[in-house]
């Protein structure tokens, strides 16, 4: 496989993120051209009491999981968008990471 087919292939895109933003996100994917979209509701394996406790945060148990597949360029402004406008590079606000998918196309 060259380089190039790995950074113009699509990416199986994820986001791991509180169940308020779910709407947005997936207004936002939508935007950037995401297909296949499949939403899963789970909860987080952290107390809410032991953040509270250790650091004086209040976390959100509720979480949301979206996947959808991307273009590579798309699923790198996606990534731009979740750390300027929803700050993912803080703790305690999600989750995104995206696989290269060889040899699918839409």
């Amino acid at each position: 496989m060259s380089d190039l087919q790995v950074i113009t292939g699509l990416q199986y895109f994820v986001i791991i993120a509180q169940q308020r933003k779910k709407t947005k996100l997936l207004s936002m994917l939508a935007d950037h051209g995401a297909r296949a979209i499949e939403v899963v509701y789970a909860k987080g394996s952290m107390s809410p009491h032991a953040i509270i406790a250790a650091l004086g945060l209040e976390a959100e148990q509720n979480k949301v999981m979206i996947s959808c597949l991307l273009k590579y360029e798309d699923a790198q402004k996606v990534l731009n968008v979740l750390y300027k406008d929803y700050k993912f590079d803080r703790p305690n606000t999600g989750i995104a990471f995206g696989i290269s998918v060889e040899g699918l196309a839409f």
